[in-house]
């Protein structure tokens, strides 16, 4: 069962940016996201209370929905509003959108150590920010190489995903502290209902739906969105919970070092987007500095543990 929910998140999650690629082709990408999200939470709700894991009285707790629109505000409709919204654009291929988002660490990192005040910043986590915040320069400049990728990278795009991957955290750390029901899926259900509404509503706002019924059903971006919508909410997701309460929480943060990789496979065979050594220079950059980061981590906690231990045997 481990190694299905790690290949699951590995390989669902890292196409997931191929799908919305194609989808924000012919359909608007905040209604992409927002029925994506709200199909995915009432269904997933839904399978909840039939297993017996849901309590309809959660339903009418407003702490449990001012928590979920929120979060639902700011990793649903800011993070992957601008994401979708940044796919749709033809200068950003969705391979290196993927790797932008590898980012996350590091913004979660610097967001999480501002607002605790806990922690300092070792020799080691400076050089994994500065060398993954290289990543993205190397990334963004299209005059470095004369490559296959030399095109013109879409800078607008590149900012896009980058203040996807800070509201994505911010949303994190938020959700800590809000209420939310006791169990994590119909939590996560909760907060995908809140904000497929947000987009939804956006989307009614901001974009014109009347183009939405004139794509034939069969289209490869109604089939990307339903793709979405089961495999990269519902059944990824819950893989992805599934992990986080099996095994350790560093084993499971290594998907963000795997799904760059899948979806810049997957945009070379499905889309023609074609790395080259721009995009080979900056995943390492950026994936080294991750890498760097999380190893840094790891070796305070168990710095912290073993000073702990020391203290109790010397109190005995």
């Amino acid at each position: 069962m481990t190694i299905t929910c790690f290949a699951l998140v590995y390989v669902i999650w890292g196409s997931t940016y191929l799908g919305m690629k194609i989808a924000v082709t012919k359909i608007p990408p905040l209604f992409v996201g927002g029925s994506r999200f709200f199909l995915a939470g009432t269904t997933l709700m839904l399978i909840l209370a039939a297993l017996g894991k849901f309590k309809f009285h959660w339903l009418g707790k407003p702490a449990y929905w001012r928590g979920a629109f929120l979060v639902g505000a700011f990793m649903m409709l800011g993070a992957n509003g601008l994401l979708c919204m940044s796919l749709g654009r033809p200068g950003l291929p969705s391979g290196l959108a993927a790797l932008i988002v590898a980012t996350t660490p590091l913004w979660m990192l610097l967001l999480d150590r501002w607002q605790t005040g806990v922690g300092k910043f070792t020799p080691q986590i400076v050089l994994g920010l500065v060398v993954g915040l290289l990543g993205v320069g190397v990334l963004m400049s299209g005059k470095l190489f004369t490559t296959s990728d030399s095109a013109p990278i879409d800078v607008v795009g590149c900012l896009m995903v980058l203040a996807s991957c800070i509201l994505w955290s911010v949303g994190g750390i938020v959700g800590r502290r809000v209420s939310q029901p006791p169990h994590p899926l119909a939590s996560s259900a909760f907060q995908m209902i809140a904000g497929g509404v947000l987009l939804l509503v956006f989307s009614a706002c901001f974009e014109a739906w009347k183009p939405i019924g004139e794509i034939p059903w069969n289209n490869s971006a109604w089939i990307a969105w339903l793709y979405l919508a089961v495999f990269g909410s519902m059944i990824g997701f819950t893989a992805f919970v599934w992990l986080l309460h099996h095994v350790s929480a560093a084993s499971v943060s290594t998907y963000a070092y795997v799904n760059p990789l899948v979806a810049i496979v997957l945009g070379w065979i499905f889309l023609n987007e074609q790395p080259g050594l721009r995009t080979a220079v900056a995943t390492v950059f950026i994936l080294g500095g991750v890498v760097v980061i999380q190893l840094a981590r790891r070796s305070v906690g168990r710095a912290q543990v073993t000073t702990v231990a020391q203290s109790d045997s010397l109190d005995k």
